[in-house]
């Protein structure tokens, strides 16, 4: 694992924000959002867990943390790039875990790109939510080009809980959102 590497994301301020008219010294970094991300995805596999929910917080941690380790490489590319060629990216950012020393992780990564597995869903989720979180601490600054973002992660979230087949799940999922979201 190259740390000094992917320590770099501690400097580097996500993209979305900076395009907003955020400035850089006010716009979370990366890692900023990676902690978010996995303090999220903590209190979710708790709900869940708690519920009766059968989840693998270890790999549900692990992901938190791995989900955006190819912007130490690649930088905080914008979804619309991403979206554009998703197959192409999905390479990029493996091979960025292999420079970086993270390829035993490629699996875990691929798995949250597919969301097939719980775990991979709340990571999802707690990536949105995240960006919703940070989303409304920056518009009570100021910063209004932002709720553009906000709103995007709201459908983002409503997408995912309405693919979800196992009912229970969705309402557990749904109520976690809701309490996160007040809080």
């Amino acid at each position: 694992m190259k740390i000094s590497s992917i320590i770099n994301i501690r400097h580097v301020p996500r993209t979305g924000w900076v395009l907003r008219g955020v400035p850089p010294a006010v716009a979370e970094t990366i890692s900023d959002h990676i902690f978010l991300v996995t303090l999220l995805s903590l209190k979710i596999s708790e709900d869940l867990r708690e519920r009766g929910f059968e989840v693998d917080v270890a790999k549900t941690l692990t992901m938190s943390l791995v989900h955006d380790l190819p912007e130490a490489v690649t930088g905080d590319i914008v979804r619309y790039v991403k979206e554009e060629e998703p197959s192409y990216f999905k390479i990029i950012e493996e091979k960025s875990l292999e420079s970086l020393g993270m390829g035993k992780y490629i699996p875990l990564y691929k798995d949250f790109e597919e969301r097939k597995s719980v775990e991979s869903i709340i990571v999802k989720l707690s990536d949105y939510l995240a960006t919703i979180i940070e989303g409304r601490r920056l518009v009570a600054l100021g910063y209004r080009d932002v709720e553009e973002i906000v709103e995007n992660m709201e459908n983002l979230i409503k997408n995912i809980l309405k693919s979800l087949t196992n009912i229970q799940l969705k309402d557990a999922l749904e109520k976690t959102v809701i309490d996160v979201l007040k809080n």
